[in-house]
C-alpha cells in the first residue's frame, strides 16, 4: 500500500488532531512548563506569561473547547499550542508535538502515514471517547465545583418561587423540590451568590433553576453536575427525567410517590443514569425526554449502556413540537399519560440520526424545518421509526 494521501485527507487528519486537542484540560501542560497560573472557577486558568503585575492571559472552556485569550496582547490567542509557543518561544511544530505528547492526544496524520491499513477512519471506540469528552466538557463548563450549597428550605416559604412554579402549571410541589441558596466562584475569582428552585444531587451538590434568566442562563449546578435519585425500596417501577422541571410537571398528573425517580439534571449524565439502572432490578423504565436531538440521543445512550431492550416514553410530533417537553404538554392541558408508548432503541436512534441529517442539510446547529427538503427528511425519519415498530 502507498502511504500517500490526498490534500483533503491530510487536512482531515490535521483537523481531527486539533479537534481532539482542544477538548483536553490544559492543566498538565501548565504544570509541566511551570507556568504561573491560578484556577478560576471550574473552567478557566489565568496565566502570567509575561511577568505582568496583573496577569491578563486566560485559557478557558468556551462551548466545550479550551480557548486561549490574552487581553494584554490581542495579537496572541488560539489554543494550548499557542500558549506553549508564547511561554517557550518554540516554533509551532515543536509546540504541537509537545502538547500532543503531554496531553496524550493522537497525531492522526502521523499515525496514518505510518499505518499499513487501507483506510484510517475513526474507530467506534475513538468516536465514543471523543463524544464523551465533549459532553463532559459541556457539563463541566455549566457546573461550579468551587461552589457550595449554603441553605435549603421549603418552596412554600418563598412566594416568588410559588408564583413562578404556578406560571409553569406546577401547583403541587414535589417534596424533593426546594429553594436552594449557594455560592460559587466566577471567572474573576470573585465569590458570588445564587438561588433558585431545584433539587439536591447524589454527590452533595444541587441543580437549580433560576426564577428569572441571567442573560441566556436559566439554570446552574452547585458542585459537579450529577444525577438525583429518589428511591422507593417498596417499588420496582422507575421514571427517568431529563430535568427537575419535567419531573415537577409529571408530578401534577401522575402518581410518582410510589415510583423510583431518577433526574439526570443534564443529558451529559446519561452514563450515570445507565449505571444506576444496571445496579438495580427495575421494571421497564419510563423515560421523560425533551423532544430534541439531545433528548433522543440521551435515551438511546442510556438504553445502549444499560442494555435495555425497550422503554416507555412520551410520543411527540417530532417537527411541530420540536424542543417541547412534558411541561409544555401540561401547560396546554393535555393528559401526559395519554401520550405514553413503548419503544425500542432503534426508534430513538433513528430519530436522532434523522435530526442530525436535518442539521447538516441546514448547515446549522438549530433545527428549523422550513424547507421542503427538511420536511422530507423529517418524513423519512418518521417512516423509519414506523418500520422499526412493525
Amino acid at each position: 500500500m502507498s502511504n500517500k494521501y490526498t490534500d483533503q485527507q491530510i487536512k482531515t487528519f490535521i483537523s481531527r488532531t486539533n479537534e481532539e486537542l482542544v477538548l483536553q484540560d490544559p492543566l498538565p501542560v501548565l504544570q509541566d512548563l511551570g507556568i504561573d497560573y491560578k484556577e478560576l472557577g471550574n473552567d478557566s486558568y489565568r496565566m502570567n506569561l509575561r511577568g505582568e503585575k496583573t496577569p491578563s492571559a486566560y485559557i478557558s472552556l468556551k462551548h466545550g473547547l479550551w480557548k486561549y485569550t490574552d487581553f494584554g496582547d490581542r495579537s496572541r490567542g488560539g489554543n494550548i499550542v499557542n500558549v506553549v509557543m508564547d511561554a517557550t518561544e518554540k516554533d509551532y511544530k515543536t509546540a504541537l508535538s509537545y502538547s500532543l505528547q503531554t496531553l496524550g492526544v493522537k497525531n492522526y496524520l502521523e499515525e496514518a502515514l505510518n499505518s499499513k491499513k487501507e483506510s484510517y477512519e475513526l474507530t467506534k471506540a475513538d468516536r465514543e471517547r471523543i463524544a464523551a469528552q465533549r459532553e463532559a466538557n459541556k457539563s463541566r463548563e455549566s457546573s461550579h465545583p468551587l461552589s457550595k450549597v449554603t441553605t435549603v428550605y421549603e418552596v412554600a416559604t418563598n412566594q416568588l418561587a410559588v408564583d413562578y412554579l404556578a406560571s409553569r402549571g406546577i401547583l403541587k410541589i414535589p417534596p424533593q423540590m426546594k429553594i436552594i441558596n449557594g455560592e460559587y466562584t466566577n471567572s474573576k475569582g470573585e465569590t458570588k451568590k445564587a438561588f433558585g428552585v431545584g433539587v439536591l444531587t447524589q454527590s452533595g451538590g444541587a441543580d437549580i433553576h433560576f426564577l428569572q434568566k441571567i442573560g441566556d442562563l436559566k439554570s446552574m449546578s452547585f458542585g459537579q453536575s450529577d444525577i438525583s435519585f429518589f428511591p422507593n425500596p417498596n417499588s420496582s417501577k422507575v421514571a427517568i427525567f431529563e430535568s427537575k422541571m419535567c419531573y415537577s410537571a409529571a408530578y401534577q398528573q401522575m402518581p410518582l410517590d410510589d415510583v423510583n425517580v431518577i433526574l439526570a439534571n443534564s443529558v451529559s449524565n446519561a452514563a450515570k443514569v445507565a449505571e444506576l439502572l444496571k445496579e438495580n432490578s427495575f421494571d421497564t423504565p419510563m423515560m421523560f425526554n425533551q423532544n430534541d436531538l439531545a433528548g433522543y440521543r440521551f435515551v438511546a445512550d442510556i438504553m445502549e449502556k444499560a442494555e435495555i431492550t425497550e422503554v416507555k416514553s412520551i410520543k411527540y410530533d417530532i417537527m411541530s413540537e420540536y424542543k417541547k417537553d412534558i411541561n409544555d404538554i401540561l401547560l396546554v392541558g393535555e393528559k401526559i399519560a395519554d401520550r405514553i408508548e413503548t419503544r425500542d432503541i432503534d426508534y430513538f436512534s433513528n430519530i436522532a440520526a434523522s435530526l442530525e441529517a436535518i442539521q447538516k442539510a441546514q448547515n446549522s446547529p438549530k433545527i428549523e424545518p422550513v424547507t421542503k427538503e427538511d420536511l422530507k427528511l423529517a418524513d423519512k425519519a418518521y417512516e423509519r421509526s414506523q418500520e422499526q415498530e412493525r
